[in-house]
């Protein structure tokens, strides 16, 4: 059975990676990850997709479609 404190961490990892996570959150999940291969797995499967997406270029944005530009207007207005 998986550490309970599994789920909590996972959802901070990508903060702890934005260094946006508070100090004593970074050392909880440091030593968190120390005992957790299932956790430290996932950490690094997280870093590499984030260096994969920093070195993907797109050349070309397309126009957001008539439902999407729809669906902006209706939820700027909700504000």
């Amino acid at each position: 059975m998986p550490d309970p404190r599994c789920k909590r961490i996972f959802a901070a990892l990508s903060e702890y990676l934005d260094g946006e996570l508070p100090v004593k959150n970074c050392r909880e999940l440091q030593r968190h990850l120390k005992g957790c291969q299932p956790c430290l797995a996932y950490l690094e499967s997280l870093k590499t997709t984030i260096q994969a997406c920093r070195k993907l270029r797109v050349k070309h944005v397309p126009k957001p479609s008539a439902v999407v530009r729809s669906a902006l207007l209706q939820a700027v207005r909700k504000k």
